[in-house]
């Protein structure tokens, strides 16, 4: 499984869902109005990693935004 980055994970945090798929769709509608381009970058690799795995691994990952 790919492995997600603290920063990953927290931006995962701000999407109040448990589905991957839903997920997936509520990243991508909020993508194009991320003006930085660094946060637009982690969009983009926390996309990539969450379409790479299945949803048995995205339901073991813990979505707890670190502080």
């Amino acid at each position: 499984m790919s492995k997600f980055t603290v920063e990953e994970i927290n931006f995962m945090c701000v999407f109040e869902t448990l589905d991957r798929t839903d997920m997936i769709g509520q990243i991508r509608q909020v993508m194009p109005h991320i003006e930085d381009s660094d946060m637009e970058e982690l969009g983009e690799q926390v996309l990539g990693k969450l379409q790479s795995i299945t949803d048995e691994e995205f339901a073991e990952i813990s979505l707890e935004a670190a502080e």
